[in-house]
């Protein structure tokens, strides 16, 4: 082969290679934009567990996706300007940990077609948040955690597990829809078992404080408290009052059984973000929230704290306990 022949393969060969690379970076893939919204510290393990669910569909931090992470920090009238902020940095998705901030969220995209999904959020079709579950509408589809819907089968769990129970205080907050959608199914679950119970409607801490004491709580057996961003916030003051007063509490997620409720029934903060993700993952490749309908909990799980158990003296049903995860 002559001189000049050589010269132009290696001409043709280095031109391929050139056009191979940027094919290559052609087809590299898309790196996505994820805006979550949390209300409070307490969504940390939702979020956990959304990373760890994209991650494991093959969508990695930093790979594929960045994550823009707004927090109020329990401050409720900073959702919306927090969700505002969010939409105004144009991510692919926004990401509700729950419905307070999926409410702030649909507000504050309206009218500029960012993809939502919640990843847990209790009444989503009462509260309006969705139109139906099979047909979602507009631009938000997720995972409603059944929070409300479970708030019987709680009464029935702490009635299984504490078969002397007859009398239980029963605190909503009036201001959200999981409140009176909990409470009409505990009303008709306690009616069923014969409980009766007493309601305590709390719109604010004040109102816990001042509502929920000693007095107002004698001679009732246990406390049942319902789906609220508000209550959740008080966990560890109901916890500090649980301890007090020597009064068993039964919780939504097993955080709480850990934190020291007695014990707890539902799904775990942390399965609620990784089912989510499998949602999102959908979006991010393409798919339409209104074409994807609302997911119902995947796991639900009965958690008991051993721990509590002993230290407010309880009797429990051993026969309850084999439905639940032992905490020791």
């Amino acid at each position: 082969m002559g001189k000049k022949a050589i010269y132009i393969l290696m001409l043709l060969t280095g031109i391929i290679v050139i056009l191979g690379c940027q094919i290559a970076s052609k087809t590299e893939p898309t790196k996505w934009s994820v805006g979550i919204l949390a209300a409070s510290n307490a969504k940390a393990e939702k979020i956990v567990g959304f990373k760890q669910g994209l991650a494991d569909l093959g969508i990695t931090e930093g790979k594929d996706v960045t994550y823009i992470i707004l927090n109020a920090q329990g401050e409720r009238e900073q959702l919306l300007p927090l969700a505002r902020k969010l939409v105004h940095e144009k991510p692919d998705v926004l990401v509700a940990t729950g419905g307070v901030e999926a409410d702030a969220l649909k507000i504050a995209a309206e009218n500029q077609n960012i993809p939502i999904v919640f990843i847990g959020a209790a009444s989503t079709v009462q509260r309006g948040i969705v139109k139906s579950f099979i047909d979602p509408g507009a631009q938000i589809t997720g995972v409603d955690n059944y929070h409300a819907e479970l708030a019987g089968k709680r009464l029935e769990l702490l009635k299984k597990l504490l078969p002397y129970v007859q009398k239980v205080i029963v605190i909503y907050d009036p201001n959200v829809p999981p409140g009176y959608t909990s409470l009409k199914i505990v009303q008709n679950t306690a009616k069923d078992l014969g409980i009766v119970i007493k309601t305590i409607a709390v719109s604010s801490r004040t109102d816990f404080k001042t509502k929920l004491n000693r007095q107002s709580v004698q001679n009732y057996d246990a406390i049942l408290p319902l789906s609220s961003f508000l209550i959740e916030t008080l966990t560890q003051d109901l916890l500090a009052f649980s301890w007090q007063n020597k009064i068993p509490v039964m919780g939504i997620i097993e955080q709480e059984a850990d934190r020291g409720y007695f014990a707890a029934y539902g799904v775990s903060m942390y399965n609620q973000g990784y089912q989510g993700a499998r949602i999102v993952a959908k979006v991010l490749q393409g798919q339409q929230p209104k074409q994807i309908p609302v997911e119902t909990p995947d796991n639900l799980e009965l958690v008991v704290n051993l721990r509590t158990v002993e230290r407010l003296g309880l009797k429990l049903n051993e026969t309850g306990l084999n439905f639940a995860r032992i905490i020791q």
